[in-house]
């Protein structure tokens, strides 16, 4: 019977038919020290000729092709669930509501362009203002109801004078009346379920 070699004598064994690579060490790298930081010291030109002096030129148009700027004035709205962002300024009487012309916004409805145009027609300032709005949420006609507000806040901005025609007329008051919510065992917030006796 053969005795079993043992692990060391096994390793032994290994060692002397095939003896191991060498591993390539890698070379160590030069320590770079950094450099000490001196102050920057203000060269004056006359001793430094070469460096020459940077000059930003911003070019102006001249008055006459300049753009005349366009004051605008702020104001904000709500109704219902609904919120607007108006700013007006003179113009021709353009009325963009998310860059869309008021009567293609309303789809033609005369009640939401007349809801529209009522802060201008209780000022007597139709067609004297562009008015730019940005809605969001609820809809179309709770929509209307904002940008008007916002038109109401943005021309008393414009001119102070019109607040009390546009408060008396209650075009700054933003209007409370929201949907009142369902109650459980109803069909809704307040009508009940129909009866039934038998």
């Amino acid at each position: 019977m053969k005795k079993t070699e043992s692990k060391k004598e096994k390793k032994e064994i290994k060692k002397k038919v095939a003896p191991p690579a060498k591993k390539a060490v890698p070379k160590a790298r030069k320590e770079v020290k950094p450099k000490k930081l001196q102050k920057a010291e203000a060269i004056p030109a006359e001793k430094a000729p070469h460096v020459e002096e940077h000059k930003t030129e911003t070019r102006r148009l001249p008055e006459k092709k300049r753009p005349p700027k366009v004051v605008r004035y702020h104001g904000t709205g709500g109704r219902k669930t609904s919120g607007a962002r108006v700013w007006i300024s003179e113009g021709s009487g353009k009325y963009l509501i998310n860059g869309r012309p008021i009567e293609n916004y309303t789809c033609g409805r005369k009640l939401l362009l007349k809801m529209a145009m009522e802060p201008f027609v209780a000022t007597n300032t139709l067609g004297k203002y562009d008015v730019y709005a940005d809605a969001h949420g609820g809809g179309v006609c709770s929509q209307i109801g904002a940008v008007r507000q916002g038109v109401s806040v943005a021309l008393t901005q414009a001119n102070p004078e019109h607040r009390p025609v546009l408060r008396k007329s209650g075009l700054l008051t933003r209007d409370p009346r929201e949907k009142e919510r369902k109650k459980y065992g109803q069909k809704r917030a307040r009508k009940r379920f129909q009866y039934s006796k038998r």
